[in-house]
């Protein structure tokens, strides 16, 4: 049975084809980014609610009254002290006035010139609003002192409730982180209930398919199925425990690496073991053990230090060529072929001559 050649395609198909499945990988990362995020919009714990069962509406309600009571009281004091404030400026002006009057009467007795009418009534009715204002003044700050003292006792009120809510609220917020912190791990359930069975799924798909035609799909999909599920983990264990998970599914890939190197070795594949063979061929070495070919004209060569293709039956030497079995492993390693009778390598399928196919499995080492 005749075995079709493989199609590599061109450089740019195959590059394309590796752009398009980065493209593709990202598409469904951001797919499954999209449903893991509409997962976690479920509601969470009501901590207006939960804050209810512990702190009672009539401590808010009277925090609140305090606060507002403490606010007015404010007001009424600042709009008391600029009244004061004024009072006193009109208050400073009197005396001033009142200063130079009694200056300019104590400056006409010395002369003995008479005080006028007009400047006396002046000076007394300055000294009547000078007394006036001095009252005043002092009604002022009774009032401030009096609003003062009410503020004072309805800040320590307010203190003492701040301090009755906070202390109750300690238990609230226990409660809360409680409820949240399940909710949390509800949340990370129900993504993993999602995420674990899909990527299960594109694992199964992935290990039976990463070596056919479509592997730049299913790679895709494991690489972003993978990266995801890794990313809510990361998100939802503490990291005491998610450097654990790493560890060990890193481990667990490693080791899955090395034994698949190691039986790649032992029980090669047809396709990987007869490029093995054609490399070794095309550097004259035994594809068995990798001693240096002996044949033809090489029998008389020293060394085999550069790259050298062993042509067998092209030439008029062709004639020269025999049947040649390597001398370190026994292995035949140029036979003839069975259809034409001209040497051919024993353990590549097709005769160059020809082209007649041989069955791999007699071309193994002897």
């Amino acid at each position: 049975m005749e075995t079709k050649p493989k199609a590599k395609g061109s450089w740019g198909l195959r590059f394309f084809i590796i752009v398009l499945s980065v493209v593709l990988g990202v598409l469904l990362y951001w797919l499954l980014s999209f449903i893991e995020n509409d997962i976690g919009n479920l509601p969470g714990p009501d901590a207006q609610a939960v804050r209810g069962k512990y702190v009672p509406e009539s401590f808010d309600l009277q925090k609140k009254e305090l606060t507002k009571d403490i606010d007015v009281l404010d007001r009424r004091i600042a709009a008391l002290s600029e009244q004061k404030r004024l009072l006193n400026s009109g208050t400073s002006s009197l005396q001033t006035t009142i200063s130079q009057l009694l200056e300019i009467q104590r400056q006409s007795l010395d002369k003995n010139v008479p005080f006028p009418e007009e400047s006396r009534k002046t000076l007394q009715d300055s000294q009547s609003r000078f007394l006036q204002n001095q009252e005043q003044d002092q009604q002022f700050n009774k009032q401030i002192s009096d609003l003062t003292l009410q503020r004072q006792q309805r800040q320590e009120e307010l203190t003492s409730a701040t301090d009755k809510i906070t202390l109750l609220e300690q238990e609230y917020h226990k409660e809360f982180d409680r409820l949240c912190e399940k909710h949390r791990l509800k949340v990370a359930a129900f993504k993993l209930t999602f995420l674990v069975p899909v990527f299960v799924v594109i694992s199964f798909v992935f290990m039976r398919y990463r070596t056919g035609i479509y592997w730049p799909l299913v790679w895709a999909a494991f690489l972003a199925a993978f990266l995801k599920i890794t990313m809510v983990v990361h998100e939802y264990f503490p990291s005491k425990y998610f450097k654990y998970i790493a560890i060990i599914v890193v481990l667990a890939i490693v080791l899955r690496i090395l034994v698949y190197l190691i039986r790649m070795i032992a029980s090669p594949k047809r396709d990987l073991l007869l490029k093995q063979y054609q490399q070794e061929y095309d550097k004259c070495l035994c594809p068995v053990c990798s001693k240096p070919i002996r044949t033809g004209l090489l029998r008389l060569a020293g060394c085999l230090k550069k790259k050298s293709i062993v042509v067998v039956g092209q030439d008029a030497k062709a004639g020269q060529q025999e049947p040649y079995t390597c001398p370190s492993c026994g292995t035949t390693l140029y036979d003839k072929c069975d259809s034409c009778g001209s040497i051919r390598h024993s353990l590549l399928p097709y005769c160059e001559h020809c082209g007649k196919q041989k069955d791999f499995s007699t071309a193994s080492a002897s």
